[in-house]
């Protein structure tokens, strides 16, 4: 069987739990697409559909509702770019609309002709009010890093290109939005993490809880991907690159996605034992990414995207 029905590892790692708020968050992020023209009322039912507001809800399960709101629409902003990326075969055309948003971002333009780019522009207005600036540049990157090597994925299908496993890695940890997500999380938690906290052993960290969501969704979505001749998923990466049967690809990914797992749980351990002096705010932020893990996963297992 290609498809992956679940991942016994995550449920055991990782505890469930969903925010109070999320049906509301969910209603008010579809209104505020149909208030703001975002797409045609076919597509608006597709998302509904997708209930792309519960990954926020499940990933951010003590936030406020204001803070899963953000979250949920910045996931619509980033699935609708994602769909209009993989119907391009020309990434200068993305390069053109990414910078605008990374310009509306960093308040350097204003497009009130552009539905979508206006979108972005309130959602970046209610984001960051009374937010740190080094948090603000922080997520900017993240979300100029995700546009980047979504082009790259865009030149690759064009030229019919496969990369190698380790270009696939450095560029999946980006593509996804994982990072984005994880700095909407740590907004969530009102608890920051300067760059002068952020040890070597907590960047590995993050790095690592990043691979566990990127491979669990290569893995729930792997059936679909398949079907469809996508390129930029681990486990068609390890078949190519391997030479090895889709059944024998398909448990090396399995088995990658468990030792990060491992490799996770040992850096988080790490990461208590040198907490000197102890900060409560990186503990609870490490927590929060694991709920993100988990609200990954149980999004995926219900979602109609993939």
């Amino acid at each position: 069987m290609l498809e992956v029905k679940n991942i016994p590892k995550i449920e055991e790692c990782f505890e469930s739990s969903i925010n109070p708020y999320v049906k509301k968050v969910h209603e008010d992020t579809v209104n505020w697409a149909k208030i703001n023209n975002l797409m045609n009322d076919s597509n608006i039912k597709r998302y509904e559909r997708q209930k792309i507001s519960y990954l926020a809800g499940r990933s951010q399960p003590y936030d406020s509702y204001d803070s899963v709101r953000l979250s949920s629409d910045y996931l619509l902003l980033f699935c609708i770019l994602d769909d209009y990326s993989d119907n391009l075969n020309n990434q200068k055309l993305y390069d053109i609309y990414s910078k605008k948003i990374i310009e509306i971002l960093n308040e350097r333009a204003f497009y009130d002709d552009d539905t979508f780019l206006y979108a972005w522009h309130d959602w970046w207005k209610r984001l960051s009010i009374g937010m740190p600036d080094e948090w603000k540049k922080r997520i900017i990157q993240s979300i100029q890093n995700c546009f980047n090597s979504i082009k790259w994925e865009i030149k690759n299908e064009k030229e019919k290109c496969i990369p190698t496993l380790e270009e696939y890695v450095n560029h999946r940890m980006h593509s996804g939005s994982v990072f984005v997500c994880f700095d909407l999380i740590e907004r969530g938690g009102r608890s920051f993490i300067p760059a002068s906290s952020r040890s070597i052993l907590l960047r590995d960290l993050i790095n690592s809880i990043n691979k566990i969501v990127n491979w669990t969704n290569d893995l729930l979505s792997f059936k679909k991907e398949f079907e469809n001749d996508e390129i930029h998923n681990l486990v068609i990466i390890l078949q190519k690159q391997e030479n090895c049967s889709i059944e024998t690809a398909l448990d090396r990914a399995k088995e990658m996605l468990n030792i990060e797992i491992n490799t996770f749980i040992e850096l988080k351990n790490k990461v208590f034992i040198s907490n000197e002096p102890f900060d409560s705010g990186m503990i609870k932020f490490i927590s929060r990414l694991e709920n993100g893990v988990r609200g990954h996963y149980e999004w995926s297992m219900k979602t109609k995207r993939f």
